[in-house]
């Protein structure tokens, strides 16, 4: 009687290590936030033979919420782009471990003020936001979650050399 012992092979095509790595980035940040994402998937860029991460949040505060969420996850930038007439998106461009993520959520005018100080983009948040010291125990401290934000526009400017 002969038994043979079948091993899973180790993926050796780079696109689908690419996809499993992407794959594992988005099943971890869905794990780890509150707002669970309307879309979350793992997707070849375009022209590329590179796998991205994807969430997106939806429409409201919630979801806004939510890309906030991520943003504190992955210590990355929030950008707020004012497309028109009181339409928001709320979003964060980052690599993590080599995989470019996308989170976005889109907003009206108000939540997106709600979500992100309008205008705020303080390059040192701390000396802006003081920390509440009504009582002498470290643990009554209450500190403020600061997300640094960067308008769409400033950074298109600055890619380009043109004035926004």
């Amino acid at each position: 009687m002969t038994t043979e012992i079948t091993e899973q092979t180790t993926p050796t095509n780079p696109l689908r290590t690419a996809y499993l790595a992407a794959a594992a980035l988005v099943a971890r940040l869905v794990d780890q936030v509150e707002v669970i994402p309307d879309t979350a998937e793992a997707r070849r860029e375009l022209g590329t033979d590179t796998y991205g991460a994807r969430l997106h949040f939806g429409t409201g505060l919630a979801a806004g919420r939510g890309v906030l969420e991520t943003a504190a996850i992955v210590d990355a930038e929030v950008t707020r782009d004012d497309v028109r007439d009181g339409v928001v998106w709320i979003e964060v461009h980052t690599t993590v471990d080599g995989i470019p993520l996308i989170a976005r959520a889109l907003t009206n005018t108000a939540d997106a003020d709600e979500l992100l100080a309008a205008g705020d983009t303080a390059e040192d948040p701390e000396t802006t936001q003081p920390i509440p010291t009504v009582s002498t125990s470290p643990t009554a401290i209450t500190v403020p979650a600061i997300f640094a934000v960067r308008p769409l526009a400033t950074m298109k400017a600055t890619a380009t050399g043109t004035d926004a």
